[in-house]
């Protein structure tokens, strides 16, 4: 198939370095099979699949950290010999068999693992094939190792009872035969041996003649002669035809498997696919579990919001805690964002991490950002970044990056982002900066999002007097000479092109006569710049310290919440323990004068009398407790299906029905219906149960 122009191709994957992405991921995989989903891993057509893409993405994740795994293990690459397979160009062999059941016992069981997790991994697993039949039918067709089992076929199990039994008859007369003395005398070594699939003694080539069989082989030295015995030679003939024998049977399942697997090849491609996206999947999902990557917010129309973002390749080196998070925003309300600053700030850093990161979420990806980060769905995204000569087009450093420039106006729209690296270097610098300008004013026109580097002057005030485009620069240490690798928003910087060359070595007197060649409107220029530029830092350091405190306060806060609710909740646990004594002592003293009061309830006069009082007084004691009105509140609002605990039974049930006008519950007591007065029911649960 014939490949896309470059210029064709709205995504410029390899100048934004897509292919350490891509690394990251076949790092992460657990199997090989999810390497072709690696390796298709591009920005998506699709936002919605996009989006329940991150969103399986974050549960999964979620999954991860509280220690559980997709079941991926055993999982093996057969698309190699599938395709031809199913195109009946491959036979089908017993090892790829059992690679095939592997494979699609994986499938099952992620799928069934997937779906009875969040509903974004359900909605992940559901249009994965239902195997779980097939996988159950390899399972007796055929084990791990590739071998065929018995409960393949009634006549496969049959014939393998034959041949044990004609083993164990070879075996037999192999003893008969070394059990005589004047054959063990003329042998090698005591022990029966197997040559070309036939049992033979190890004989001394001297005394060949003396053990009649047929000769099979004979050792390296020729010192040992392999003879199969005359007296085993029929028993080694039914052993040999029932092996035969198995070897056809086998034959025949794994033609009768072969024909149902080729009548289910569409399931079972989409098995296999299923399984390297859930690979995939948990590739993507360990960069947030384990590396601390972010899923983002991928809207269709918004700003580009980024905070504390970093490349991927630098996070992969070894001082990667000194990298310095880059906080930018395009869109909100500027869409252009002009960079300014020393060639050794970090300006072409800033382009591909934007860059990359964009492609990244569009791509369904995690990104190495804050929380909060957002990115729209761009449907082109073009850079140009680096200085190449195209060499096979016989094009001067200037004419490729004009070429390329070409290309990003011709994708520039509003749903695209356009990186721009040195803008109108390469050519003199007054038509450089012109050509620039003009540039410039195509992406806002376009409405594009964009982001540009440049050192032209010209450019500098182009974010001046252009409402959608602001200035940035690369903040720089004016006392150490050294670069800081921040990126500053809303002031243009200076190249400190002067202060750098003294750094590196540049003999004092041409910096000196360069500063004079240099100006005094140019140098005060700068001089501005940079007080405007410590001015920024000074209040960006309030502005974390004053951050720092909110935090602290916020962090006091909540803790002084959490104490708060931890006092209520134990109030209130300790209000439920009181009220739970206060009903069994109750009820306790209840029962103990019952019977008592009882026998003197029967007593004549007075003394009866009395004593019918006190019962009465006794039943209504839990009914004027506060105990009594928390019951009947809770049993007034019971409804079918609740459980209640039945302190007398010291059982919970579920309720069947309630009848809230003679306060009564219905409850299911086992496999009987039983009625129970209110006064029996407690809304306590017991710490046993």
């Amino acid at each position: 198939m014939a490949t896309a122009h470059p210029s064709a191709r709205p995504f410029d994957l390899d100048a934004l370095e897509f292919h350490v992405v891509r690394t990251m991921l076949f790092e992460r995989l657990a199997s090989p099979v999810g390497r072709s989903a690696v390796e298709a891993v591009g920005p998506d057509a699709d936002h919605a699949t996009t989006v329940a893409g991150l969103q399986a993405t974050a549960a999964l994740a979620a999954r991860l950290r509280d220690g559980a795994e997709l079941p991926l293990w055993g999982a093996v690459e057969v698309r190699s010999w599938l395709v031809p397979f199913g195109a009946g160009e491959h036979a089908l062999q017993t090892r790829e068999l059992a690679d095939l059941k592997r494979l699609l016992r994986a499938s099952e069981r992620c799928r069934r693992w997937l779906l009875a997790g969040e509903p974004a991994l359900a909605e992940f697993a559901a249009p994965a094939p239902d195997l779980e039949d097939l996988v159950a039918e390899l399972e007796l067709l055929v084990d791990d190792r590739g071998e065929v089992l018995d409960s393949a076929s009634a006549k496969l199990a049959s014939i393998r009872l034959e041949i044990e039994q004609a083993r164990l008859a070879v075996e037999a007369v192999l003893a008969r035969v070394l059990a005589a003395a004047d054959v063990r005398k003329h042998l090698q070594a005591p022990e029966p041996a197997w040559r070309h699939g036939r049992p033979v003694l190890q004989v001394k080539a001297e005394f060949r003649q003396r053990v009649a069989g047929v000769l099979h082989d004979r050792s390296a030295s020729g010192a040992t002669l392999f003879v199969e015995p005359e007296a085993v030679v029929e028993a080694a003939n039914r052993l040999s035809d029932a092996q035969s024998a198995e070897n056809r049977e086998i034959q025949v399942v794994l033609a009768d498997a072969a024909r149902g697997l080729r009548r289910l090849a569409a399931p079972i491609r989409a098995a296999v696919e299923f399984v390297a996206a859930a690979d995939l999947l948990q590739a993507k999902a360990r960069l947030v579990a384990i590396d601390g990557y972010v899923v983002p917010a991928l809207v269709e129309q918004g700003p580009l919001r980024l905070h504390g973002a970093r490349h991927p390749l630098l996070l992969r080196q070894r001082d990667a805690a000194a990298i310095v998070p880059l906080d930018v925003a395009l869109g909100d309300p500027h869409p252009m964002l002009v960079v300014t600053g020393p060639n050794t700030g970090g300006k072409t850093v800033v382009l591909k991490t934007i860059g990359l990161l964009a492609l990244m979420a569009i791509s369904g990806l995690p990104i190495p950002a804050g929380a909060g980060a957002q990115v729209p769905f761009f449907r082109a995204v073009q850079a140009d970044i680096g200085d190449e000569q195209a060499i096979a087009q016989n094009l001067s450093t200037f004419s490729s990056h004009v070429q390329r420039i070409a290309r990003c106006l011709r994708h520039a729209s509003p749903r695209a982002l356009v990186l721009l690296d040195e803008l109108g270097a390469g050519t003199d610098p007054e038509e450089g900066g012109v050509l620039g300008y003009a540039v410039l004013e195509e992406l806002l026109r376009a409405g594009a999002f964009a982001v540009v580097t440049t050192h032209l002057g010209r450019l500098k005030d182009f974010a001046y007097q252009h409402a959608g485009a602001e200035n940035g620069s690369m903040a720089f240490d004016g006392e150490s000479l050294r670069p800081l690798y921040r990126l500053d928003l809303g002031i243009p910087g200076s190249s400190h092109a002067l202060d750098i060359a003294h750094r590196v070595g540049m003999p004092a007197a041409v910096v000196a006569r360069a500063r004079e060649l240099l100006g005094v409107r140019d140098q005060s220029l700068d001089r501005v710049i940079e007080r405007v530029q410590a001015a920024r830092r000074d209040a960006e350091a309030d502005r974390r310290r004053t951050a720092d405190l909110t935090r602290a306060a916020a962090a006091k806060q909540e803790e002084l919440e959490d104490r708060m609710a931890q006092a209520v909740r134990k109030e209130n646990w300790l209000q439920e323990e009181a009220d739970g004594v206060v009903d069994a002592e109750l009820r306790a003293a209840q029962a103990a004068l019952e019977e008592p009061l009882a026998a003197l309830a029967i007593a004549p006069g007075v003394h009866g009398e009395r004593a019918r009082a006190l019962q009465r007084i006794v039943a209504a004691m839990p009914k004027r407790a506060a105990v009594h009105r928390r019951r009947m509140q809770f049993c007034h609002a019971l409804k079918k299906g609740d459980p209640v605990f039945l302190p007398r039974w010291h059982r919970v049930c579920p309720v069947h029905k309630v009848d809230r006008i003679r306060e009564t519950v219905t409850v299911d007591y086992g496999k009987v219906k039983m009625e129970v007065p209110f006064e029996d029911v407690s809304w306590l649960q017991p710490l046993s149960s």
